[in-house]
């Protein structure tokens, strides 16, 4: 049986086994849920208990912190979307054209960021920059996966060298993260976001003679 190393409170290890993994992922839900329906502040570590019908004592035996919580819930929303994200460009045809795996890409980031199945990344949205910042290493991962599919259109000849990916990829990752909090009130489907997000990276927005 395989375990793993934790803290109880005021240092001391403690051992959480497999059978006790369940019960992580049950608080995991229930922290996301409580932020998504309520806010951050919400969001308490007795709310959370309440939730998975435990006493808020025990709670400290699978996390230390309401903080280390929701910085679980944020890094494995990313993992998922990483996962997604990067199993979809690596499923499309290697002779795939730069526009068509990025148009990929952004379908599915869209996709994950608003479907209503998708929990832990709607967390995000409605976390104080502070928090945000915690998910810093995972988000990093993620940007460079889009930095290097930029980089593979600009080896292809298909996208502009002129353009500073540095500045490029977090300001395009940075409106496609913003799409669930307009979304719904356009009543824009994920497709016709990501069909936008596509379109005005490769053709702009000016008139066309």
């Amino acid at each position: 049986m395989k375990a793993r190393n934790g803290r109880r409170p005021g240092g001391a290890d403690v051992v959480e086994t497999a059978k006790q993994k369940p019960m992580r992922i049950e608080i995991l839900d229930a922290a996301a849920e409580i932020i998504v329906r309520e806010g951050y502040d919400a969001c308490t570590m007795r709310a959370v208990a309440a939730l998975v019908d435990m006493k808020a004592g025990s709670l400290y035996y699978h996390f230390r912190s309401k903080d280390e919580i929701v910085e679980e819930i944020l890094n494995q929303g990313i993992e998922t979307l990483y996962a997604r994200v990067a199993g979809t460009i690596r499923d499309l045809p290697k002779e795939a054209p730069f526009a068509q795996r990025l148009s990929a890409a952004v379908g599915v980031h869209i996709a994950s960021l608003v479907g209503k199945d998708q929990k832990y990344m709607h967390v995000y949205e409605h976390l104080p920059p502070t928090i945000k910042r915690r998910s810093r290493k995972m988000r990093e991962k993620y940007a460079q996966l889009w930095h290097d599919l930029f980089a593979g259109g600009i080896a292809s000849g298909e996208a502009d060298a002129a353009h500073d990916l540095r500045l490029l990829v977090p300001y395009f990752l940075g409106g496609l993260n913003r799409v669930p909090e307009w979304s719904r009130a356009s009543g824009a489907s994920s497709e016709q976001i990501a069909e936008l997000a596509v379109a005005t990276l490769l053709d702009g927005i000016g008139a066309r003679q």
